[in-house]
């Protein structure tokens, strides 16, 4: 039986992209039509404004986005920010000068719909094992910015989201232990290496809450399909939570429907199996 669905939420990377960083012709087509019977088709990613992709926006019908994790919903036809929720200066700051001291690691910032990052620790930001994709993305799309925390602090900068980069995974591990003891951030992470910081006010999952209650759409009418831990917020919160094949065993848990992976159109299976 399908789903009386109203909101679609996709992540990007490993969700609706394939390995090549490819929205398949399926995939657009499915995401075409489900916009077609008048469902509100919106990429929820951990980029800002400025890392989303052509490849999405072009479609026709793709009004909104959630970028930074739910920090910031931008309506893309306005050219507005519909709503957002940072993290105050004061806090961004605390939180700049514990990530700075962190061993091996380096660290960005997004606020204003960017990514800026000290020119000095800009070379550590490409993980082991980063495909070239990725690194390309990450060159395009990153502001390198002298004594960057100096900056931050004199002009009282709140940001959408802090972002780490680990040379070691047990570096990772201990940097997230650590920030998950204070209950006024969320801490998540995408891949093996990095670490992404919001506001606990934040997450995927309320950003599609909040844009559900300006366009009158209920929670049961949304779905949200997402491969990793930093999609957890959405998959919690949807009516309907997808889950990609590709993800690990911890985010399936917390699927009503698994579908097949991104290098074999799992988006565009789930949407045409539950939704057309």
């Amino acid at each position: 039986m399908k789903k009386k669905i109203k909101m679609i939420g996709l992540d990007l990377d490993g969700t609706v992209f394939n390995e090549e960083k490819k929205i398949t012709p399926h995939t657009r087509q499915a995401l075409e039509e489900a916009i077609r019977r008048g469902i509100t088709v919106l990429p929820a990613t951990g980029r800002p404004e400025s890392g989303l992709p052509e490849q999405f926006l072009e479609i026709p019908g793709v009004r909104y986005a959630i970028t930074s994790n739910g920090s910031r919903i931008i309506d893309l036809e306005k050219k507005e920010t519909v709503y957002e929720e940072l993290i105050p200066w004061e806090m961004a700051q605390e939180l700049i000068q514990t990530m700075a001291a962190c061993p091996h690691s380096a660290w960005e910032a997004y606020y204003g719909g960017k990514c800026f990052v000290d020119r000095d620790t800009y070379r550590f930001l490409e993980e082991p094992g980063m495909t070239p994709a990725i690194k390309e993305y990450i060159r395009k799309t990153r502001n390198l910015w002298p004594h960057l925390i100096p900056y931050m602090r004199e002009n009282r900068i709140a940001v959408e989201k802090l972002h780490m980069v680990f040379e070691d995974r047990s570096e990772r591990d201990r940097m997230l232990a650590e920030l998950k003891k204070d209950p006024r951030i969320d801490a998540s992470f995408a891949t093996t290496f990095n670490l992404e910081i919001i506001s606990a006010k934040s997450g995927k999952g309320n950003g599609l809450l909040a844009l559900g209650r300006i366009l009158g759409i209920r929670q049961e009418e949304i779905m949200a399909c997402g491969d990793s831990w930093n999609d957890w917020d959405m998959l919690k919160k949807a009516g309907l939570s997808v889950v990609m094949e590709n993800a690990d065993s911890e985010t399936k848990k917390l699927a009503d429907f698994i579908t097949k992976s991104n290098e074999d159109d799992g988006v565009a299976w789930a949407i045409e199996q539950l939704v057309l």
